[in-house]
This record gives structure tokens, sequence and C-alpha cells, in this order.
């Protein structure tokens, strides 16, 4: 398929390869810590205050400090909280900027497998479990580690028998949550998957809902969408199941921890060898460490959703980009008049073999057209000449220097192409004018654009004129406003090859003609490369490729092909039929 994909073996997914440890992100963990200290202050001097100090209630100082730190918890937590989720947007969004840069890098026979909302999906809703499991999960992990270990050593030494009691029960709600983690990550991994098929089903309807319509198909694509959320609700059905069961476990861990905490500190309270202060201590410590023994224990089964959600975001980064090699020259380098040439080019898609041994060659100042029948292969040899697909074999040259010593932007500012396909953007008139264009074009220039399109007047006629918003997919324009606005398009790159794919096939015969005529004017010097079937397009042309059977027939003039081709002369003689009958 012309891309190679890396086969990823390894049982773990870095998470941290999607994400740094940056100084923001530090400084909030930081603060965070700080405000885990003065958290574990707070039960120490409540155990001072009721074993030393039985006027606590009277005294004032005592009251004031135990405000400070409280207002000083509070405080640093919120703002290392605010730190680290600012932190953790601006990530995000520089990684969902760079899978967006990779995706445009990525062949294009990549996504010729795969549906567009899909992807979408995985750059915005993958990312988003991402999201959560950096700016919640991993603080939460931190300060509960920071605040289990601070927790351990005072309560120690405060009384190491109870201490003791604490930490051997502790490590029986990992029993609960390590098993669940792994079902959790297998879970993820189908819900993310399910959802991206669903925003594909969802974005696939809305582009088509006038074929939907047209072909009385409402019933069947609310069938599809429908089982796409069954799936759905049995995966959210399975994953409420774990919550339902985790949760009270959880909670019965807890209270169980409580009570035995308070029979066996109440009994050596009785006993004499324990102080009321320090059993409500541990109460107080034991109230604050189950939320932190609970975000440690939880952590594992994140991380295992955050591993689920964005194993498919690991693949799409894993899969190399189409301009990998370093560039050798610049077309800059290259000196005019240009001349491009396939030399025994052999190419197929998914092993259906397209074109075999091929070779064309192309020179500045000619008009050259490709025809052939349907399927022919007329359009391939356009997707190579531009390097949207690299050759199975045989080579691609530009004045004997091979394509592939040329960087592929540099390569395609060589080309102008206006295709039969609809290549506008959601937005107005003047932001499909200069698509991709990386140069400042004056209001004269654009109005020139229209006016060699012979779409100037209808423009003029607009409301909103240039401005005039065409919808998604230019669906608010006709079909040959949309074909003249690609052509507009091309003039105003100006490059040195114009390919035009059945370039004027949704316009009548009086506004073909005009921009032919205009085509004529403007591309003297330079190269015209047409696909068409309307023999009006292609009569005139200085050399004619005719491709049959997956190979070059015969090249020369229409007359001269006329003459000696018969499956040509079939050709014209069935256009023409084709032209009398329409």
């Amino acid at each position: 398929m012309g891309y190679k994909r890396k086969i990823i073996k390894i049982m773990k997914i870095k998470l941290l390869d999607f994400f740094s440890i940056t100084i923001p992100f530090t400084v909030g963990i930081v603060i965070n810590i700080l405000g885990v200290g003065f958290n574990v202050l707070v039960p120490i001097a409540m155990r001072k205050f009721i074993d030393f100090d039985s006027k606590v209630i009277s005294n004032n100082k005592s009251l004031v400090l135990l405000f400070v730190v409280l207002l000083l918890q509070i405080i640093l937590t919120s703002i290392g909280t605010f730190i680290i989720s600012i932190e953790g947007d601006k990530q995000i969004s520089k990684i969902r900027l760079k899978i967006k840069r990779h995706l445009l890098e990525l062949p294009t026979s990549y996504f010729d497998s795969r549906n567009s909302g899909e992807l979408s999906s995985r750059i915005i809703n993958d990312v988003a479990i991402l999201r959560v499991f950096l700016t919640i999960n991993i603080p939460q992990m931190i300060n509960g580690i920071i605040t289990i270990l601070i927790s351990a050593v005072i309560l120690f030494l405060l009384d190491w028998k109870l201490a003791i009691i604490l930490f051997c029960i502790f490590p029986l709600n990992a029993l609960i949550t390590f098993p669940i983690g792994k079902i959790n990550e297998r879970i993820a991994n189908k819900t993310q998957k399910t959802i991206s098929r669903l925003v594909g089903i969802t974005s696939e309807n809305f582009k088509n809902i006038r074929t939907i319509k047209l072909n009385n198909a409402e019933k069947n694509v609310f069938s599809k969408y429908s089982d796409e959320i069954n799936d759905l609700y049995v995966l959210s059905f399975k994953a409420n199941k774990i919550f339902a069961l985790t949760q009270p476990l959880q909670r019965l861990f807890a209270i169980s921890l409580i009570i035995v905490v308070i029979l066996y500190g109440g009994f050596r309270v009785s006993r004499g060898t324990l102080t009321v202060g320090t059993l409500i201590s541990f109460i107080i410590f034991l109230f604050q460490l189950i939320g932190p023994i609970n975000n440690v224990a939880d952590f594992y089964n994140s991380y295992k959703r955050a591993i689920g959600s964005t194993k498919e975001i690991s693949a799409i980064m894993e899969t190399e980009t189409e301009n990998n090699t370093l560039p050798i020259l610049k077309i800059k380098e290259i000196s005019k008049p240009y001349k491009l040439e396939l030399k025994n080019v052999t190419f197929s898609y998914d092993e259906i073999t397209v074109l075999k041994n091929v070779s064309m060659d192309f020179n500045t100042g000619e008009k050259i057209a490709i025809v052939g029948s349907t399927g022919a292969g007329k359009s391939t040899v356009l997707n190579l000449i531009t390097r949207l697909y690299p050759v199975d074999s045989g080579s691609l040259y530009l004045n004997e220097k091979k394509a592939s010593d040329f960087k592929l932007d540099n390569w395609r500012s060589l080309f102008s192409v206006v295709s039969q396909e609809n290549t506008l953007f959601s937005g107005n008139i003047r932001d499909n004018l200069m698509f991709g264009l990386d140069k400042e074009i004056s209001n004269q220039k654009l109005e020139d654009a229209l006016k060699f399109a012979y779409l100037d007047k209808e423009i003029d006629s607009f409301p909103e004129g240039i401005n005039t918003i065409v919808g998604e997919q230019g669906i608010k324009l006709s079909g040959g406003q949309r074909q003249r606005l690609q052509i507009a398009r091309a003039y105003l790159k100006g490059a040195d090859f114009l390919l035009l794919d059945e370039a004027t096939s949704s316009l009548d015969s009086y506004s073909e003609k005009i921009i032919s005529e205009n085509v004529n004017k403007l591309m003297k010097g330079k190269t015209v490369i047409a696909i068409a079937h309307r023999i009006s397009t292609i009569v005139n042309a200085d050399k004619i490729y005719f491709i049959e059977n997956k190979k070059i027939k015969d090249v020369g003039t229409h007359n001269e092909l006329y003459k000696r081709v018969p499956a040509y002369k079939r050709f014209v003689e069935e256009q023409i039929i084709d032209t009398s009958l329409s």
C-alpha cells in the first residue's frame, strides 16, 4: 500500500511518550505536596490539644493555629491543582497538534482504508482520556503516595502497634483493584473503538444526508447506528457492573478499618496504654488516608484505562510518514525547461495491478491528454506524478533527477490540480481561493482568477460576493461553480504543471470553451496534463496517451491515433454518440 507500519509487540505503552514532566507541572506537584504536609499536621495538632491542653476550647491561639493550618492546606492544594490543570491542558493541546500534524504527513494510502470520523475521534476522545490521566490521576497518585509515606512515619511514632494493624490491612485493597485493572483496560479499548466507529458513522451520515434521503435509506442507516449504540451500551453496562462492585467493596473495607481501629484503640485506652488524643489522631489520619489509598489503588485501573484508550493513538504515531527521507535537491536548483518522466512504472492498489510498465514524458509547453476507458488508470497517473502514492517499480524523474530526491512539499509546488472530485472546504469563497497558498494575494488578483474561471459575474451577484459562505464541501454552490472555483484556485497557484482531471465535466460547452481558451493563454511556456472524456478537450492536445489493459496502447496526436488505433477510434466514436444523445 506504499506505507510501512511498524508492528508493536510491546506489552506496555509508555504514556510518558505522549507528554513530558515540565517545570510548571513539577511546581504544581510540589505545591500540592506542601498542601499534603499541612494536611497531616492537623491530626497531630488535635492530639496535642486534647492530651496536653484541657482548655483547648478557650485557647484562641490554638484555634487560630489550627485554622491557619487548614487554610494553608486548602490554598496550597487549590493553587497546585490549578497549575497542574493548566499545564495539563497545554500539553494535551500539544499532543492533539502533534497527532494532527503526524496524520497530515501520513501517506495517502493510509487514509484509503480508514474512516475520517474514526480518526477525528482518536484525536479528540482518546486524548481526552489522556488529559484525565495527566491532570487528575497522576497528581492524585503522587499526593497519595506522599500522604501515605508521611502518615506512616508519624503513625509509627505515635503508636507502632496500631500502625502495624493499619498497614497490614491496607494491602488487601490491592486485591480488589489490580485484577479489575486488566478488565478495565479491555473494556476501555473496546469502548474507544466503538465510540470512534460511532463518530465515523455519524459524520458519514450527515455528509451524505441527501444520498440517504434519495435512496430511502433512513431505516438502514438508523439500524446500523442503533447497533453501534447497543454495543456501546453493553460495554457501559460491563463498566458499571465493575464500578458497582468495587465501590461498595472499598467502602466496606474503609468501614471495617475504622471499626478495627476504634475497637482496638478503645481497648487500649481502657487499659491505659493509649491516650484519647492519640486514638482520635489515629482516626483522623485514617479518614485522611482512605482517599489517598483508594487513589493509589485506583491508579492502576486509571493507567490501564489510559493504555486501553491510547493504543490506536500509539499505532498512528508508529506509522511512518510519507516524507521520511532527507531531500537532496530543491526545485529552484533545476533549470527550465522542465521534462517530467515516468519510466517503466508499475503500480497496484491493494495488490491489484492498475498500471504495468508505463512510460510517459511531459515537456514544458506541451498540452498532453491521457485517455482510456473508465478504470483504465488515468487518474492514477496523476496520483503518481504528484507523489500521492509511490510507484511499485520504475521511476519518476524531473530533468533526469529522481523525484525521491526532492522534499514532498517542494515537489508538489510544481503542480496545480483541478480534479473531478469536490475539493472545497467549509468557509467562504475567498478562503477556498487562497487555500494552501503561502503568498499574499491582492483583491485584483482574486478578481482576475474569478474572471479566468468565468465565475466573476456569478460571484458578484451573491449578496456577500467573494465572502459568501460555501457550506460543507461547497454544498451551497452548483457543481459547475465548485469546479470553476477549483480552476480559479489553480490559476492563483500559478504552477508550472496544470493537471486537469475531468476538470470541466460539470460545465456547459460555452463555459468550457472560454475556460479552455484562458488555459491556453495562461499556460504558454508551461505544461498542461488533461484527463477527459470530452473530445473537445483532447482533440487539440500536442500528444495523447491512450491507456488500455493497464498499459500505454499508443501515443500520438488525435488524428494519428484515430487513424492507426481501432480502440481509440471506437473510444472517440462512443464519446461522440454519448455527446449527441445528451
